[in-house]
């Protein structure tokens, strides 16, 4: 511990004085947290890739640099920023300038204080060579070595003299930078120009001297403290020997292999070289201590505060080092330090291990990425964990790796580890790869537990990480787990999870994984994967071409896979499907999101990192079951067991599909004769069809209503409400089944839903397959569920030896599942008539997942809304086991359920005695809060979504070219500007949520005065801004992602959703901004302002007004009441103006028509489906990239995002395979991008010093004959 002679009395300058971090990361944090709490006024500095890190908002003011990321070592910026704030000092921190003498030159010249050296003391150990030359003078034993050497020759003559190995090292170089071993004169003559190059590129000094290299050293350090005067104290050493390229992994102090005398001789000559150089603050001496001889060496002094300066701390009794800088150097504000009155001791045990963002599968390559869930075990005692990260953090590829410090503190060296070992196993990082795993295996090594740690022990530590290495990613492969997403619906995050969930989980089973373990699903042509260790691996789902090196595997079965083996997938035998599944034991171990693996590609989150799987990534491989055996599926089991219906179409090409009727179906909505025609009629699969629904061709439907009344123009439409996944939803006249990323909420009727155990049939439907709908019962329904359940736990039991094939045969094919007794199979399955005070109800059937209760005619009423609003609430209130979740419409609800745990007719007891229970709410008082937002009315990013819709989708509509003209005609309104008024006027009351995924509002203005009618796009648009307006029948609505729509667009205003919770009004637990019943009111900025106000909201800079209000039914009542004359002749008006706008579409819609059909005449390919449809295609790909598709070109991407370093070939230039085509630098490594196969360049698609992001396209080769 220390301990300080009382000598004086704390004095307080007022005001506090200023103190710059001009540092980022967690030694930004550390220094902050120190000087906050002395109550120093911090200032953070950062860059635009750093607006959301912890160091700036945790400082009481932040200053922004700029977008450059390297501004952090701008020294111009830098100090002029100081001078504009009336900096008092600046703390370097370590990295960066903190050793720059330059810099601290300047700093102290301007009058601030430099918290450290002084640069004359900056200078004199810079230079590695000078520092010797101190060393020597001072008494401290150096390494035989040279001064700078002129040229290689030079250098190795020097060599020569000194004895192999040698040290070549940048004398202005630091980190691994710059030096290398050298064993013979060739080595030296190959590496000198390189350590020339590292030194003047990182540290502007091309300087190189040769050193002696120690066979069997130790890297031990001192942490040295001075007062500038002569007065020097230690706080003991540290073992660091354990590195990697000459970066640090673990320390630990005291080090394990000095005894005191050694000890005590080394911190004296540390001391000693301080005291000689007037060193002030602290420092670190590093030393090479030679293992057998214990005899010790000068290497070189660290003038700044130690990444690992923590143990230190924790040994000498929390001693805080930071504070000790401030108070040397700031004796105003802080109590003075007196290094004469101190004195230290030392006790107990601490280690600490770096975790980096770093590959341990791919050669420590940096790895930058989106954290997805972060986990310290901060709630040990002992521990203590220095980062700048957690769930949400982009690691960037500008800065180096270092993600956190872990350490620990323990009586002694054993009880230290062990605490070691707890704290790794209790921390989570996940999301990009690490070198947590790494770590894990390191402190488990018995040499370390000896403390055997030399220079050399990673030379001898073999590591095999948990993974498996993405070579080639096939089509649209992605992370997936069932049944993805629950209980979000109801704010429009679509569940995810595989679109042929039975294969999904059959795969799990064959490796005796639970059915909810992360999978890869796949479509059309599968990976190539490289597993980086010994694993059990099944493959399910449709036929692929697949070998694992180079020998056939099974299919619907589990197989062993070694570590360094490729498991090639190829095409799709398209008879058996479009995608497959590929388990491995222990599960796809990406991090959770919403509490679920699931990939949702559309919103940016979910699975690894959000996206589609790129050459290169890693994929963490979950802890496996135990007493594994390879199992194959038993042949006739998923036929006879799984799913409701086991009819085999004696069409080609067709699937049976099972389906429950509802929830629109006849006589409401269809005619008989037309739900007739759909039970008895092929549906044809589009080439519009993927993961968000399955667009069909097929028969027309005929309606029992000419429009949809309220619900908008064509019979179709209704009021939104929420769907079920599963639906055949009729938008329009053409179907299309809504799949597991498809949007939750929506105004088009839903004619029958497929039941969960036959869903998989349409995850591997191919276009042009047909399909057949057959009705089932419910209690056919609830029998698929139990017998589905039954074959995947069976499986699980086999795989895991828990069970015999006879015993599991017999288990089976004895199933007699128990049905609770059922309502009758109906669309409808209660209807309630209206009375006085009820307005009436209907529980409609949708599936055997979900019901929908629907309150009232098909009006736009607040009153219907509020009632919903009363259902929720009082079924929450009951808490039964098997209700999901309730996801409220305008007028309806709609319920999901488990079946496994809530029957039906519980279910619908349960409706009934909620309903009962609601009182009056045309006098309900709801919370309501009033969001302000931004907007920019009829701005650029409108206009060009509008001009791509008009080239790909549709040159001329009434909506066309201007949405907000069609608006205004469309109401019988004189102009835009009229639009303009009310879109501003109005207040829109949030009825529901994900109108567009993701927390999207379907919102309507609460004066109906306010409320403008228009219809959708036909066909929707491929894409739309995030943060655009729209108005679609008399709703409002900002989509929250990048994605098709069909609302017309006014406006673009702020981000509305943000996936991890960091900035605003938003929460990890709640990304989205809106809630039910938030009136959401706009005010006009420019562009530019917008642009602006984006940036800074993003950023958490900005901050929107939200009034915390009601909102009273009685109130709003009382208005209508007043007005219905008004309102009557506003929606005259609105109707006749409608009348002529529905003629000119169906005059627009005929021309395109008729022109579509004489292009197909002519032999061209027809649109008429792409004027009457609108899901984008399954499988998309770069246009500019399209021409690097040709056989024989073999595509080299980018596996991480990184600065090109350098590049090593030229366009037509032959290369061999394993040949390096250029470097890549990120994270302060360098990477060497190789050819994959042997051939000619036929393209470069980057320069030299370009940025490159992940799975960009670097180099094409052509692949020699």
């Amino acid at each position: 511990m220390v301990t300080e002679t009382a000598n004086g009395t704390d004095g307080y300058q007022k005001p506090a004085p200023k103190l710059m971090v001009c540092n980022r990361g967690e030694v930004a944090r550390r220094v902050i947290r120190t000087a906050n709490h002395h109550g120093l006024e911090t200032i953070a500095i950062y860059t635009e890739v750093d607006a959301l890190a912890p160091h700036v908002r945790e400082a009481k003011q932040a200053v922004y640099l700029g977008k450059n990321p390297r501004d952090y070592t701008n020294k111009e910026k830098l100090l002029q920023l100081a001078l504009d704030y009336g900096v008092t000092a600046i703390h370097p921190g370590y990295g960066f300038l903190s050793e720059n003498e330059e810099f601290c030159g300047a700093v102290e010249a301007a009058g601030i204080v430099w918290l450290g050296p002084s640069a004359t003391t900056l200078h004199s150990f810079a230079l590695k060579h000078v520092a010797r030359e101190i060393a020597e003078k001072a008494g401290v034993p150096v390494l035989a070595g040279s001064g700078l050497m002129s040229c290689a020759e030079d250098a190795v003559a020097a060599a020569d003299k000194i004895g192999y190995p040698v040290l070549l090292k940048a004398t202005g170089g630091g980190g691994g930078r710059g030096i290398f071993i050298c064993n013979n004169a060739e080595e030296v003559l190959s590496q000198f120009s390189v350590s020339q190059k590292q030194g003047e590129q990182f540290f502007g000094n091309a300087g190189v001297f040769v050193e002696k290299f120690i066979q069997k050293a130790h890297h031990i350090e001192v942490q040295i403290f001075g007062d500038g005067q002569g007065k020097v104290v230690h706080l003991g050493e540290r073992e660091c020997s354990i590195q990697r390229r000459h970066q640090k992994v673990l320390e630990e102090t005291p080090s394990p292999l000095l005894d005191d005398a050694h000890r005590n001789e080394l911190a004296a000559a540390a001391v000693r070289l301080g005291a000689a150089a007037a060193y002030r603050s602290a420092g670190t001496v590093e030393f090479l201590v030679d293992e057998d001889t214990k005899q010790f060496y000068f290497l070189e002094v660290n003038t700044r505060l130690q990444v690992e300066h923590g143990i230190t701390e924790m040994v000498n009794g929390n001693v805080d080092i930071v504070e000790w800088m401030l108070r040397l150097q700031l004796p105003s504000f802080l109590k003075p330090l007196d290094l004469a009155s101190i004195e230290t001791e030392r006790s107990g045990w601490s280690i600490e291990v770096r975790i980096n963002g770093e590959n341990p599968a791919k050669d420590f390559q940096p790895c930058p990425g989106l954290l997805g869930e972060v986990k310290f075990p901060t709630e040990l005692d002992g521990v203590r964990v220095d980062s700048w990260v957690e769930a949400g953090t982009e690691i960037s590829p500008f800065y180096d790796s270092l993600l956190a410090k872990l350490m620990v503190f323990a009586p002694t060296r054993d009880l230290a580890v062990k605490k070691m070992k707890a704290a790794l196993a209790g921390t989570v990082l996940k999301g990009v790869p690490n070198n947590l795993e790494f770590l894990r295996a390191l402190v488990e090594d018995p040499r370390f537990a000896a403390g055997d740690t030399t220079t050399k022990f990673l030379e001898d530590f073999h590591f095999s990480p948990r993974v498996m290495e993405v070579v080639m990613p096939g089509l649209q492969t992605s992370v997936q787990d069932w049944p993805g997403r629950t209980q979000l619906w109801h704010v429009g995050v679509p569940p995810s999870g595989p679109m042929d969930s039975l294969h999904a989980r059959l795969a799990n089973a064959l490796v005796g994984n639970a059915s909810d373990a992360a999978v890869l699903e796949f479509g059309l042509t599968g990976p190539t994967l490289k597993f980086h260790c010994d694993c059990l691996v099944a493959l399910t789902g449709a036929v692929f071409e697949a070998s694992l090196g180079g020998s056939p595997v099974p299919w619907n079965a589990s197989f062993a896979v070694a570590s360094g083996q490729e498991l090639r997938l190829g095409q799709v035998d398209s008879a058996t499907g479009v995608r497959g599944y590929l388990a491995v034991a222990g599960g796809v171990d990406v991090p959770l999101y919403l509490g679920s693996r699931s990939t949702f590609p559309n919103g940016n989150f979910g699975g690894y990192q959000g996206r589609y799987l790129r050459p290169g990534d890693s994929l963490p491989i979950g802890a496996a079951p135990t007493g594994l055996k390879p199992l194959a599926l038993p042949q006739g089991w998923r036929e006879k067991y799984a799913g409701a219906v086991h009819e085999v179409s004696r069409e080609e090409n067709t699937v049976v599909v099972g389906v429950l009727p509802g929830p629109h179906a006849n006589p409401d909505y269809f005619t008989n004769g037309s739900i007739d025609v759909f039970y008895s009629s092929p549906y044809q699969v589009h080439y519009n069809s993927n993961r968000l629904g399955v667009r069909l061709n097929g028969p027309r439907p005929t309606w029992t209503r000419t429009d949809g009344g309220e619900g908008g123009s064509h019979p179709s439409n209704v009021h939104d409400h929420t769907y079920a996944i599963g639906t055949v939803n009729f938008t329009g006249d053409m179907p299309v089944i809504l799949m597991v990323d498809g949007p939750s909420l929506g105004g088009f009727v839903c004619a029958a839903t497929i039941v969960s155990t036959e869903l998989w049939k349409i995850g591997q439907v191919r276009p042009n397959d047909n399909i057949r709908f057959k009705a089932i019962t419910l209690e056919e329904a609830f029998k698929a569920i139990t017998m589905t359940d039954a074959l995947v736990n069976t499986l699980t039991d086999l795989a895991r030896g828990a069970t015999t094939l006879e015993a599991a045969e017999a288990s089976l094919a004895g199933l007699k599942p128990e049905v609770p007794a059922m309502p009758p199979t109906a669309p409808v399955l209660v209807r309630q008539e209206a009375t006085e005070g009820h307005p009436g109800l209907l529980v409609r059937l949708a599936g055997d997942r979900y019901v929908q209760v629907e309150y009232g005619p098909m009006e736009l009423d607040l009153n219907l809304r509020a009632r919903i609003h009363c259902l929720e609430q009082q079924l929450a209130a009951r808490n039964v086991a098997g209700l999901v979740e309730t996801n409220a419409g305008v007028r309806s609800v709609m319920i999901e359920y488990d079946a496994r745990k809530l029957s039906l007719p519980s279910l619908l007891g349960l409706i009934s005695s909620a309903d009962a229970h609601i009182g009056d709410v045309a006098h309900m008082v709801l919370p309501s809060r009033v969001v302000h937002l931004p907007m920019a009315f009829e701005e650029r990013w409108t206009a060009e979504a509008l001009q791509k819709y008009m080239k790909s989708a549709r040159a001329e509509a009434p909506y066309l070219p201007s949405n907000i003209q069609y608006i205004a005609n469309n109401n019988g309104l004189e102009s835009k500007e009229d639009v303009r008024r009310i879109v501003f006027e109005a207040s829109y009351l949030v009825l529901g949520l994900g109108d567009v995924y993701l927390g999207a509002p379907c919102a309507v203005p609460v004066n109906p005065m306010h409320r403008l009618v228009t219809s959708k796009m036909n066909p929707a648009r491929t894409f739309t801004h995030e943060g655009t307006v729209g108005i679609g029948g008399s709703y409002m609505c900002i989509y929250p992602m990048d994605s098709p729509g069909g609302y017309q667009l006014v406006g673009r205003t702020l981000p509305i959703w943000n996936s991890f919770g960091r900035a605003g009004p938003f929460t990890a637990q709640k990304p989205w901004l809106l809630e039910f019943f938030d009136q959401v009111r706009f005010f006009e900025v420019s562009e530019s302002e917008l642009e602006d106000l984006r940036e800074r909201f993003k950023n958490g800079q900005y901050n929107i007004d939200i009034e915390h209000k009601t909102f009273s039914m009685a109130q709003y009542n009382d208005m209508l009441a007043t007005m219905p004359d008004e309102i009557a002749a506003w929606k005259a008006q609105q109707r006749t103006a409608m009348g002529v706008q529905l003629q000119l579409e169906e005059e627009s819609l005929a021309r395109l028509e008729a022109a579509a059909a004489a292009k197909a005449a002519e032999g061209g390919e027809s649109s008429v489906h792409g004027v009457r449809q609108g899901i984008g295609n399954l499988l998309e790909e770069d246009e500019d990239e399209k021409v690097f598709d040709a056989p024989g070109l073999v595509k080299v991407a980018a596996a991480f995002t990184a600065n090109v370093w350098d590049i090593k070939v030229a366009v037509g230039d032959e290369v061999s395979k394993d040949q390096t085509l250029m470097v890549l630098e990120a994270m302060k490594m360098e990477s060497p991008v190789v050819a994959p196969v042997a051939g000619k360049v036929a393209a470069l698609r980057v320069v030299q010093g370009a940025m490159t992001h992940a799975g960009q396209l670097l180099v094409v080769i052509e692949e020699a004959k």
